[in-house]
C-alpha cells in the first residue's frame, strides 16, 4: 500500500479534472496520510473492481499476484479560481508477489 501511495502522492494530477490546478494538501509520508484517512485502504476489495485477470506471464513471474489494492478517500484541490474543491479519489491497483504496487 505504501508503494502505491508514494507513486500517487508524488504525481501531479491523477484522477481529477483538467481545470483543477493543484492538490491542496500533499502528505509528508504514508503515516500522515493514514492518520487523515484511517479507513481508506483495502486489499482485495469487494464490489467488482474490474481490473481483469492477470496475464499468464505476469502471474508466473510474480509481476502480478492476482491481488488488488483499493484506496478510496476525499482529497482537496485548488481550482483555477482559487476555490478549494473536494474530489472523491478511487485508486485500484494490482500487487506484485513481493507486495509492491504493479503500477
Amino acid at each position: 500500500m505504501e508503494s502505491l501511495f508514494n507513486i500517487w502522492n508524488s504525481s501531479y494530477l491523477d484522477n481529477v479534472n483538467f481545470e483543477i490546478l493543484e492538490r491542496k494538501n500533499r502528505y509528508a509520508n504514508f503515516d500522515e496520510f493514514l492518520a487523515k484517512h484511517p479507513d481508506c485502504c483495502e486489499i482485495d476489495p469487494e464490489g467488482g473492481y474490474d481490473t481483469g485477470p492477470p496475464n499468464f506471464i505476469d502471474r508466473i513471474t510474480g509481476y502480478d499476484s492476482g491481488r488488488r489494492i483499493l484506496f478510496e478517500f476525499n482529497e482537496q484541490y485548488i481550482d483555477s479560481d482559487g476555490n478549494i474543491r473536494t474530489e472523491e479519489i478511487q485508486i485500484v491497483d494490482r500487487l506484485q508477489n513481493c507486495g509492491e504496487s504493479y503500477w
